[in-house]
C-alpha cells in the first residue's frame, strides 16, 4: 500500500506539472505577441516557430505526464484505451521531434547572424539523428528489445552533442545576453549528455544484456504492432515504475521549461561583438 501510494503521489505531481506548464505555454503566447512591434520580422518568424513548436512538446509531455506508460513492459497507471502504447508513443514522437526541431532553429539563426558556416551546417544535423533515434525507438517498443533503446538514447546523446557545440561556435561571436544563453544552453546540454552516457543508456544496456542472457524470444514488428494497440498492464507498484520517477520528472518539467524560455532567447541580430564599438 506504502508503495502504491507513493507512486500515486507521483503521478499526482506529474499531472500538476501538465497543468502548470500549459498555463506557462499560454502566458508564453501572451508575452510573444506583446513583443511583435519590437521584434524584426525575420526574428519574428523564426520566434513565432519556435512558440509553435515548444506549444506541441508541452501538450504532448502533458498527455504523456497524465498518462503516464514503460513501453516496452506495456505497463499503464491509467487503465483505458488511450494509455495504450501505440498512441502514446505517436505522441511521444510527434513532441520530441519538435524538441530537437527547436535545438536547429537555434542553430540555424545563430549560422545566419554570425555568418558562420560550420554552424549553419550542424543546424542541418539533429533532426535526422533524432529521426533515426525515433525510428529505433519504435522498434524496441515493438519488438521489446532495449538494443533499441539504447541506440536511440545515444543518438539523442549525440544530437545534444552537436548542439552544444554549435552553441561553442557561436559564443565568442556575441556578449552580454546572446553570451550568457550560451553559456547556459552548453551547461545544460553538457549536463543532459552525461546524464544519458552516465545513467540512461547504460541503464538499458543492461537490460539487453539481461535479456539476452536469459535468451528472451523478441516480438516480430507485426506481432509488436498488435500488442502495443491491444495490450497494457495496469499497475501501481514502485519497483514496476522505479526508473520512470527520475527520468519522467525531470523530462517533463526542466525540458518542458527549457522550451518554453526558447521562444524568448535572445535576439541573435544584435550584442555581436563586430557590432561592438
Amino acid at each position: 500500500m506504502n508503495s502504491s501510494n507513493a507512486v500515486m503521489s507521483w503521478w499526482w505531481f506529474l499531472s500538476f506539472l501538465a497543468g502548470f506548464n500549459v498555463l506557462v505555454l499560454l502566458y508564453s503566447f501572451y508575452q510573444l505577441n506583446q513583443k511583435k512591434d519590437h521584434t524584426p520580422p525575420k526574428i519574428w518568424q523564426i520566434r513565432t516557430w519556435q512558440l509553435i513548436l515548444s506549444g506541441i512538446y508541452t501538450l504532448g509531455c502533458g498527455f504523456r505526464s497524465i498518462l503516464p506508460r514503460g513501453d516496452l513492459r506495456r505497463i499503464v497507471l491509467y487503465d483505458s484505451w488511450i494509455s495504450c502504447v501505440a498512441i502514446g508513443r505517436s505522441v511521444a514522437t510527434i513532441a520530441e521531434l519538435s524538441f530537437v526541431a527547436q535545438w536547429s532553429l537555434i542553430l540555424y539563426e545563430a549560422g545566419k547572424y554570425t555568418k558562420n558556416e560550420t554552424i549553419r551546417f550542424l543546424a542541418k544535423l539533429p533532426l535526422p539523428i533524432v529521426i533515426i533515434a525515433e525510428i529505433s525507438s519504435w522498434y524496441a517498443c515493438l519488438s521489446t528489445n532495449y538494443l533499441g533503446t539504447a541506440i536511440e538514447e545515444s543518438l539523442w546523446a549525440v544530437a545534444a552533442a552537436i548542439t552544444v557545440y554549435g552553441f561553442y561556435l557561436a559564443r565568442p561571436h556575441y556578449r552580454g545576453i546572446q553570451r550568457t544563453f550560451f553559456n547556459f544552453g552548453m551547461i545544460s546540454g553538457i549536463g543532459y549528455i552525461l546524464y544519458m552516457l552516465c545513467i540512461d543508456v547504460p541503464e538499458y544496456v543492461f537490460n539487453w544484456w539481461e535479456a539476452e542472457a536469459l535468451n528472451k524470444t523478441y516480438l516480430s514488428i507485426s506481432e509488436g504492432f498488435s500488442e502495443v494497440c491491444q495490450v497494457w498492464h495496469l499497475t501501481h507498484a514502485y519497483e514496476d515504475w522505479r526508473y520512470e520517477f527520475v527520468w519522467m520528472s525531470l523530462y517533463f518539467s526542466v525540458a518542458v521549461w527549457m522550451s518554453l524560455l526558447i521562444p524568448h532567447m535572445p535576439f541573435l541580430d544584435r550584442n555581436k561583438l563586430e557590432d561592438k564599438g
